[in-house]
């Protein structure tokens, strides 16, 4: 964005008006980005989860496509328009604007907050990427792929976590080798990827355990009566 604003020291001589301008640029034109790829990020989940159900989901059977537990529903329904997620993009991207502009200076603080979301955010996106390609070469070639595979949610957020990894070695060497502010904050965004998916891997494995314990309850007592 360039804001161009008149001089009041110019002066208007006859028919002529002599303007001196003053050009100011955003100090962190890269966080602009930010809303686009959060916005990005929840409609091509919603569009990967249209393609997936044309021929994926007919080999590959998962309980939820999207790793959020926040969004699963909204998400499962296949709804574009989200008003909470819009909401919280408003105030998340707004608040990461006005933080990164209200300095008078660009410091290193803000390089690393920077580089840690947009990071965070490209590797969700490049895992849509992959996932829409994916999803269309099956339904281009459906013959390419037979039989049926049923994977546990966990399974699937150690995929997650695990390719995440595929990432954070290249970004990591160059964070230590270029020393750079902004390269650290896309490690330290890749290291908060995989923090919040082991979190979601603990909070998936106690569902699971809930599911599985409250049936073998129920037919313990079932077995219980029918002895008495």
């Amino acid at each position: 964005r360039v804001i161009c604003k008149q001089d009041p020291k110019a002066g208007i001589s006859g028919k002529h008006i002599n303007r001196s301008w003053t050009i100011q640029t955003m100090k962190h034109p890269e966080v602009l980005l930010l809303p686009i790829m959060i916005f990005a990020d929840y409609f091509l989940t919603v569009l990967g989860v249209i393609l997936r159900d044309k021929k994926y989901s007919l080999h590959f059977e998962i309980k939820h496509y999207e790793l959020n537990p926040v969004w699963q529903e909204p998400i499962a329904k296949k709804k574009w328009f989200n008003l909470g997620h819009i909401v919280l993009t408003i105030i998340l991207s707004g608040s990461i604007i006005c933080l990164a502009e209200s300095e008078s200076k660009p410091t290193s603080f803000t390089d690393i907050i920077l580089g840690g979301i947009l990071s965070f955010y490209s590797i969700i996106l490049g895992r849509h990427f992959s996932n829409l390609l994916i999803f269309l070469h099956l339904i281009r070639k459906p013959d390419e792929v037979s039989g049926e595979v049923s994977m546990s949610h966990p399974f699937v957020l150690y995929l997650s976590l695990y390719q995440a990894l595929m990432v954070m070695v290249p970004i990591g060497l160059i964070a230590v080798f270029s020393r750079s502010n902004f390269a650290l904050g896309g490690a330290i965004g890749i290291i908060l990827f995989l923090i919040i998916n082991l979190g979601w891997i603990q909070e998936a494995k106690k569902q699971r355990k809930k599911g599985r314990q409250g049936p073998s309850c129920v037919t313990e007592e079932s077995s219980q009566e029918k002895t008495r």
